[in-house]
């Protein structure tokens, strides 16, 4: 598979500009870009009154042009929580931010023009919704449609365009679908079909992170806790192919824990996943690698005095962009 260009650079900033980080405020998060390697370019926001509002960032996407980041993010004090999350728009640069809508886990349309978008159950009896719900909308938050409630969840567009996967969510009969199976919804026909049912699924649960493979490979990255008792694991599965395609990738050589429940994205040559991990007690990327017998990046340029999550790759696999937060130990 092909590593996009998508020609964007990122122009170097003073040491003291590269990172954001505040260590007496242990909660706050802050989006930074990144070499391939970790080293800090810069925090994503330039505005700084609005970083320092919104000081709990997460789950960035980055459009598939390469121009646009959408990450969710809410003021990190005791009056506020997940759920009064927002949805920022902003240019590569760090320039334009908008604060567009309110939910979390926002993902681009192929053609950047729309954003699927998970919303909590804060806003359900306003919007008609039976608890979690997941819609699309236009990139500014305008024209927002439902498309799938009680506990729907997690929903990422595939770069075809054709498809919608999440978990969660209603049955044919109307009753609730356990989170332990990967759900479709197709674009075109409205209809939500199972990529492989609970009763298939080795997953006890499902975490609410996926990330499709980037072109067109109809491949999804995703993970949970295993049914069998032995922790949390991994997985790879081609949609259209069902249960029969599930790989389950295996975790760090170094023994690193991937930590279950944080997001998941591919490198763009489909060979290696990054996720987050917990290295002795310290959030931190790590690599999963797709074939066995290959080389798990290194992350060696992350500075030491930091907490990294969240992190995903630039079109063109030349950059990264993660939460950083004060590493407290």
């Amino acid at each position: 598979m092909a590593i996009l260009s998508v020609g964007i650079s990122f122009p170097c900033r003073a040491e003291d500009d590269s990172t954001d980080v505040d260590a007496s405020k242990p909660g706050r998060l802050l989006l930074h870009v990144c070499e391939i390697d970790g080293t800090p370019i810069r925090p994503l926001v330039s505005d700084t009154d609005l970083r320092h509002k919104f000081d709990r960032q997460g789950t960035p996407n980055v459009s598939p042009d390469g121009k646009r980041v959408a990450f969710d993010a809410w003021t990190n004090d005791g009056g506020f929580s997940w759920q009064e999350s927002r949805i920022v728009v902003v240019d590569i640069d760090g320039e334009n931010a908008l604060d567009i809508s309110d939910g979390v886990m926002p993902s681009f349309s192929p053609d950047g023009t729309q954003l699927v978008v998970s919303r909590p159950p804060k806003y359900a009896k306003a919007d008609n919704a039976k608890g979690m719900s997941i819609w699309i909308m236009d990139s500014d938050g305008q024209n927002k449609k439902m498309l799938a409630d009680r506990g729907a969840w997690g929903g990422r567009w595939s770069a075809d365009g054709k498809s919608i996967v999440f978990h969660g969510g209603r049955d044919d009969d109307g009753s609730s679908v356990p989170k332990s199976c990967l759900r479709l919804y197709d674009i075109e026909t409205n209809r939500v079909t199972n990529v492989f049912s609970p009763a298939e699924s080795p997953f006890a649960s499902l975490s609410f992170h996926f990330a499709w493979a980037k072109g067109l490979d109809r491949t999804v990255a995703f993970g949970g806790k295993l049914k069998d008792g032995n922790g949390s694991a991994s997985a790879i599965i081609n949609v259209d192919q069902g249960i029969s395609s599930l790989k389950i990738l295996d975790p760090p050589a170094d023994g690193t824990r991937v930590i279950d429940g944080l997001s998941f994205d591919w490198y763009p040559d489909g060979e290696s996943i990054i996720v987050t991990g917990n290295k002795h007690g310290r959030p931190f990327p790590v690599s999963l690698s797709i074939k066995e017998g290959q080389t798990n990046r290194s992350f060696d340029g992350f500075p030491d005095d930091v907490t990294v999550r969240d992190p995903v790759y630039t079109p063109d696999g030349k950059n990264i962009i993660a939460s950083f937060g004060a590493n407290q130990r």
